[in-house]
C-alpha cells in the first residue's frame, strides 16, 4: 500500500511511541489523526510541528465506550489505524491492583471497539497495527499483561475474515523502550542486564516498523516482536 495522501489515526498519539509514529507516518505523507486522552497539550504542540498539511487532534476518554464511539464518528473515514494508546502502572502498587476493569477497557475493548469501526467502513481496504507487548508474548500473569494478549489474540482472530476484504491487521509487541514516569533509571539499567542485546528499543526502529507494516500488502496476522530478544530468550528458558 502507498501511505502518500492515506488518513490514519493514532490513539495515544500525542505522548510517548504514540507521537514516535505520528511524527513518522507524517513524514511518509499521511494526514494523521492525533487521538489524546489529557494530552490536550502536547497534543496541541505536536499538531504544529507536523510535517505536512490536514492533521487533526480528537479528545477522548477509551475508558469509555460511549466517548470511543464518538471519536470514530469525528475522525470520519480513515485508510490506516495504529492503537498505541495503553494504561499502566507501577507493578504491585494499589493502582495496579485496581486497575485490571482500567487495563481491560483501555488496552482491549476500546483498540477492539475502533477496529470493528474501521473495518464497517465503505472502502475498498485498509490496514491497521495493534502495539502490544513483547512479555504478553510470554507466560505470565497480570491484569496488564492479560489485555494484551487477548488484544494479541484479536488480531490473529480478525486478521483472515478481513483479508477478504483486503484489509490487513497485525501486531507489534516492543521491549523495554521508554520507562514509564515513576520507574528510575536503575530499574531501566536493572532490566536490560536480563535482555540479550542489552540495549534499549529505539522509539524510531519502532515507528519505522509501524510503516512498514501498514504499507506491507503481503503482511496479515502477525506478532512481530521488536524487543531487543526478550521474547525469544524467555521461549527459550522455558522449553529447557
Amino acid at each position: 500500500m502507498n501511505l502518500q495522501g492515506k488518513t490514519v489515526l493514532i490513539t495515544g498519539g500525542a505522548v510517548r511511541i504514540g507521537a514516535v509514529v505520528a511524527m513518522k507516518l507524517a513524514e511518509t505523507g499521511c494526514r494523521v489523526i492525533v487521538h489524546y486522552g489529557k494530552s490536550a497539550a502536547e497534543a496541541k504542540k505536536l499538531l504544529s510541528v507536523l510535517p505536512g498539511g490536514g492533521h487533526r487532534i480528537i479528545q477522548a476518554d477509551l475508558a469509555n465506550e460511549d466517548e470511543v464511539k464518538n471519536l470514530c464518528r469525528q475522525a470520519g473515514t480513515f485508510e490506516l489505524l495504529v492503537n498505541s494508546a495503553a494504561i499502566f502502572h507501577r507493578p504491585d502498587s494499589p493502582e495496579d491492583l485496581a486497575a485490571a476493569e482500567l487495563y481491560h477497557k483501555i488496552n482491549f475493548l476500546a483498540p477492539k471497539l475502533l477496529l470493528e469501526y474501521f473495518f464497517s467502513q465503505n472502502i475498498p481496504g485498509g490496514a491497521a497495527v495493534n502495539i502490544t507487548d513483547c512479555f504478553a508474548l510470554l507466560p505470565g500473569s497480570g491484569a496488564y499483561y492479560q489485555s494484551k494478549r487477548d488484544l494479541n489474540e484479536l488480531t490473529q482472530k480478525l486478521a483472515p475474515a478481513w483479508a477478504k476484504r483486503n484489509f490487513r491487521i497485525n501486531a507489534v509487541a516492543p521491549g523495554p523502550m521508554i520507562p514509564p514516569p515513576w520507574a528510575p533509571e536503575s530499574r531501566m539499567e536493572k532490566i536490560l542486564k536480563s535482555v540479550p542485546l542489552a540495549r534499549q528499543v529505539s522509539p524510531d526502529d519502532l515507528a519505522e516498523l509501524v510503516r512498514f507494516v501498514l504499507a506491507c500488502d503481503s503482511m496479515t496476522g502477525a506478532l512481530i516482536p521488536l524487543d531487543s530478544g526478550v521474547s525469544a530468550a524467555g521461549k527459550n528458558e522455558n522449553n529447557r
